[in-house]
């Protein structure tokens, strides 16, 4: 179905791009501000997810957070939202979402890639989620979009064939973006640092060719990394 690209943008239209950000990087940040473009969103706040206790994420929560302060300094258009980091375990999407949505009245887009809308069935109350905001998808435009049959119906109900609802609604809709994802990833890039790698490359038609994962990284989240040692094996 065709969508007509977003012809104005709006301040109180907040952008979400939720992650580990361990450590943040040019690919995930990239992508989301291509799609933010697309339909017509000024700004992207970067939002921290709370990890479970259990795992091995390899750095603190205030170094996460330093990153992603690092890298909206360097760009006007990133701002950090840490209120996942403030709720109760355990955290789920929706339980966020509706915490922003009592925080302000601001219409919110939440952006996910086509991996994590094929997956949707499994989130928790994920059903619930439009009532909060809308879904953002980033895919790329010569990528084969087959969802599960369940996420199928389900986007046949919810998906804007005019991008610019969200700018005239609050929540209920699902937007496909034509986004260039980028092929790197931050374990890869973590694994480089750590020495487990001595280089990556990415193949996507439309990523960034790098010798070395410290190219998807802005400079003052590789000197960060390397002033704290982090990630080293």
């Amino acid at each position: 179905m065709s969508q007509s690209r977003s012809s104005q943008s709006n301040q109180h239209v907040k952008a979400i791009l939720g992650g580990t950000f361990n450590p943040p990087h040019k690919g995930h940040i990239g992508a989301a501000l291509k799609a933010a473009d697309e339909v017509g969103i000024e700004r992207v706040y970067l939002m921290p997810c709370k990890l479970a206790p259990h795992k091995s994420v390899g750095v603190s929560e205030t170094h996460r957070v330093r990153m992603i302060e690092l890298c909206a300094q360097n760009n006007d258009r990133l701002i950090p939202e840490l209120i996942e980091l403030t709720l109760p375990s355990p955290s789920y999407t929706v339980k966020t979402l509706r915490a922003l949505r009592e925080k302000s009245n601001d219409t919110i887009c939440f952006f996910i890639g086509a991996d994590s809308l094929y997956n949707l069935d499994k989130w928790y109350e994920w059903e619930d989620l439009l009532d909060y905001c809308h879904l953002v998808v980033m895919r790329r435009d010569d990528e084969e979009f087959s969802p599960p049959p369940a996420i199928q119906a389900w986007l046949d109900c919810h998906v804007a064939n005019d991008i610019n609802v969200i700018h005239a609604k609050p929540a209920g809709h699902v937007v496909l973006t034509n986004t260039p994802l980028f092929s790197v990833s931050s374990t890869e890039i973590r694994d480089v640092l750590a020495g487990a790698a001595t280089s990556y490359e990415a193949n996507a038609p439309n990523a960034l060719k790098a010798t070395s994962a410290e190219s998807w990284l802005e400079e003052s989240v590789l000197a960060y990394i390397n002033e704290h040692q982090l990630y080293k094996s």
